[in-house]
């Protein structure tokens, strides 16, 4: 399993381009039809964005625009394209070691980054602190169902769009789209 021969290289770095791009997009759509968090609250990359790099005075607003008459927070907008490049980077690569990150067409793995991110990371950084939960921090058991079906589904939807632009590229390079794709 080598990460160094050239074709490997082409299939993560392709993957991880039209995967986050792709998957990107596919996750602002899936919270149009059901928004996870309550009109007013921050969302955790705002608040993320606030206290990482506030002290440089730049925050959720700093990038904001309007189109059509709507105003889009553009800081927020980069940081949801930028994690979904970096996860893709992370399933590719983690699938050439861990082919189970694969199960159920990518479906798995959105699970986990849920489980993960919104049960135990946002959390634990304080960035979530619903205002339906009375002042308790947002651990996976305080969420309300909305918000939780929101980001199970949200993730699934994101990881499998990352599975199918996987499949794309290892067909592209003619290579299986089933189990060990990688050469040595």
């Amino acid at each position: 399993m080598s990460t160094k021969n050239s074709s490997n290289c082409k299939v993560i770095l392709w993957t991880t381009l039209v995967g986050g791009f792709i998957s990107s997009l596919v996750k602002w759509g899936s919270e149009v039809n059901m928004p996870p968090r309550m009109p007013g609250e921050i969302s955790p990359p705002g608040a993320n964005i606030d206290a990482w790099l506030g002290w440089l005075g730049f925050n959720q607003h700093s990038l904001d625009y309007m189109f059509q008459g709507n105003s889009i927070l553009g800081a927020v907008t980069l940081y949801h394209w930028g994690f979904s490049f970096v996860f893709a980077l992370v399933y590719v690569v983690g699938s050439m070691y861990w082919s189970k990150m694969r199960l159920w067409y990518g479906a798995f793995y959105g699970i986990l980054i849920t489980v993960v991110m919104h049960g135990l990371l946002i959390p634990m950084f304080g960035f979530r602190n619903p205002k339906y939960a009375d002042g308790l921090t947002g651990w996976i058991w305080n969420l309300n169902a909305a918000e939780l079906w929101s980001e199970f589904l949200g993730h699934i939807y994101w990881s499998v769009s990352i599975e199918i632009c996987m499949i794309a590229v290892l067909a592209h390079f003619g290579r299986p789209i089933y189990g060990v794709w990688w050469k040595d």
